[in-house]
């Protein structure tokens, strides 16, 4: 049954009902009592009544009704629409192969100004299992307090919060407890229940931001719990573990790598393809400006990363075409001391390829 806020409400399992206030979920909502109180409420415990005097006891202010001419013109309810509050992970192919699992991320609403502006706070289910999840905090005095629970598809994210920076103590230790619920598997996992814990100074270092494969923006990730090594507790073949101990993972913060890394071909060396189909799966609506931005930003930030990573060769696959992206490439390693370039070899990589040779000090 759909509810909407105003509904007058009866439970189906207990005495009395109250007045739906909040639409937390499409089968949860929030019902305020007679005492004030507002009740989590799933919606097949409740249903909509006519008759306040259903509720039992005395009728209060909240629950009366004005009387109004029959006559009059009624006015127009408008039902509340629930609104998901989840919205699904985009995958980037390019940027790299994050281990599958549940994070949570603090994402500066700034990404040009990474150390300012407010933090969005969103749990990631980047796993193939639907999660139920309940996420506690630990407050200032030491006492724990529920901060928020819900259900999650797979590959999908949901926005906890919005904080300013001084608040990030408030949501740098807490506990996350899950319940993974496959479709379809050859194992059932353990509940998850971990700890996290972080030193606010943290957020507050540029290079504590990084890519993922599952988030458009840069934030800061922590791994809760990886699908991968979580315990199972029944498995399809015949060595259920039925009195194995499950042991808590915990859960540890996201360690940024050289966005170079995914690319290496050796310790010091990496071959980067910067045809467009393979650094994003959906191009079709891009303009030819758009893609020639999208590939000289990915160029930049390879090279950059090569440079910190103290890497000596990156071979950039451009192709040839008219030749605007490899003339664009040219300009802008003008701009570079320690830099040069060559055609790569013809034999290994054809026409369109460059060959950039990296200088460091500490190798001289």
């Amino acid at each position: 049954m759909k509810f909407k806020i105003g509904d007058k409400v009866k439970f189906l399992n207990d005495h009395g009902g109250g007045v739906v206030t909040k639409i937390v979920t499409s089968n949860l909502v929030h019902v305020k009592i007679e005492d004030g109180f507002e009740i989590p409420t799933l919606s097949n415990e409740l249903v909509i009544v006519q008759d306040p005097s259903m509720f039992g006891g005395h009728q209060s202010e909240v629950f009366s009704v004005p009387q109004q001419n029959r006559n009059a013109p009624q006015p127009v309810v408008e039902e509340v629409v629930y609104e998901e509050r989840s919205s699904r992970l985009e995958i980037f192919k390019a940027k790299g192969d994050d281990r599958k699992g549940i994070y949570l991320a603090y994402v500066p609403q700034d990404q040009k100004w990474l150390l300012t502006g407010s933090l969005d706070i969103y749990l990631i289910n980047y796993t193939d299992h639907d999660i139920l999840f309940s996420l506690i905090l630990r407050k200032a005095n030491g006492a724990w307090e529920g901060a928020d629970y819900d259900a999650m598809k797979p590959n999908t994210k949901i926005l906890l919060n919005t904080i300013d920076r001084e608040d990030i103590e408030k949501w740098s230790y807490g506990v996350l407890q899950a319940m993974y619920h496959p479709e379809n598997s050859s194992k059932v996992l353990a509940p998850v229940n971990s700890t996290f814990s972080i030193k606010p100074a943290k957020l507050f270092r540029e290079t504590a931001y990084k890519d993922s494969s599952f988030l458009s923006e840069k934030a800061f990730l922590f791994l809760i719990n990886e699908v991968a090594i979580q315990p199972a507790v029944a498995e399809s073949e015949l060595d259920e573990k039925y009195d194995e101990e499950v042991k808590m993972q915990q859960a540890k913060p996201v360690q940024p790598q050289e966005f170079i890394n995914k690319h290496k071909t050796s310790p010091r060396e990496a071959v980067v393809d910067l045809h467009i189909g393979e650094l994003t799966e959906d191009y079709s609506k891009m303009t030819n400006v758009d893609m020639l931005n999208y590939q000289l930003n990915y160029f930049v930030r390879c090279l950059e990363s090569a440079i910190k990573g103290y890497l000596t060769k990156v071979t950039f696959i451009h192709g040839v075409g008219e030749g605007v992206l490899k003339t664009k490439m040219m300009e802008i390693l003008k701009s570079y001391d320690n830099i040069q370039s060559r055609d790569a070899s013809l034999k290994n990589f054809g026409y369109g390829a460059t060959e950039v040779l990296i200088w460091h000090s500490s190798f001289a």
